[in-house]
């Protein structure tokens, strides 16, 4: 049986993975969902100064106390920066690596600066100024979550999605990921893309990794969150990985 380490993306916390998770374990699988400093059962510790690293340091404080090993280490959209920011720091404690419509980010980029890449500039420039004015807004350094609608999540999961979700410090997005490169040893990497919303940055990530040696590719017909509108197809693509 395998153990699986479900990370979350912006805004979100490891709820959103309740049904996913609940079909893993149903396999007989270890599964954590660990949810990171500021968000969801988390929002009380919320401050501007929470960063990346603080993300990073939270899921790898998880695989460490939990003494992990053979870990299928899962990140879900901003999720990628995290996941792959820990993969350089215990590259022997994981087994394989799973982006779910996320970021893949090389050394010395932000979330940001991903966006400027992957989406054409006026697209782009709407989600950046989206980062930047609800921070602004308040000066409270927190961008508030991007509503489900725009993610194209399906109408019965909306709401749920929407109450969930929490702003999310600013300084996240905008800090640099800083890799030595360890995590290249990691032996597998799988990328799901979302295949049923757009605009999406993901379908750029998704192209880039695709044919390169150690990825494979798969495509879900889902909104952003697969883990809420398509949690069993998701379990049993990780599953493949066990």
């Amino acid at each position: 049986m395998a153990n699986f380490v479900l990370v979350h993306g912006a805004w979100h916390g490891g709820w959103c993975y309740r049904d996913t998770a609940r079909a893993l374990r149903a396999a007989g699988h270890t599964v954590h969902t660990p949810t990171h400093s500021g968000v969801g059962e988390r929002a009380h510790q919320s401050a501007e100064n929470i960063t990346l690293e603080t993300h990073i340091r939270d899921v790898c404080g998880c695989i460490e106390a939990e003494e992990l090993q053979d870990v299928i280490l899962c990140g879900h959209s901003y999720g990628g920066m995290v996941i792959t920011g820990v993969a350089d720091r215990m590259p022997s404690r994981i087994k394989a690596l799973v982006y779910l419509d996320a970021f893949v980010p090389d050394h010395g980029q932000s979330l940001t600066d991903l966006l400027r890449i992957a989406l054409p500039p006026e697209v782009a420039a709407g989600f950046l100024g989206a980062f930047h004015g609800t921070a602004l807004e308040n000066h409270s350094g927190l961008m508030a979550p991007i509503p489900a609608e725009a993610f194209g999540i399906k109408a019965e999961n909306r709401a749920w999605v929407d109450r969930r979700c929490v702003g999310q410090p600013l300084a996240t997005f905008e800090m640099p990921l800083l890799l030595k490169g360890a995590g290249a040893a990691v032996p597998q990497r799988l990328y799901i893309l979302a295949d049923g919303w757009d605009p999406s940055p993901f379908r750029h990530f998704a192209a880039k990794v695709d044919g390169q040696p150690g990825w494979r590719v798969t495509k879900l017909a889902s909104s952003h969150d697969v883990m809420v509108d398509m949690p069993a197809e998701l379990a049993a693509e990780l599953m493949t990985l066990g």
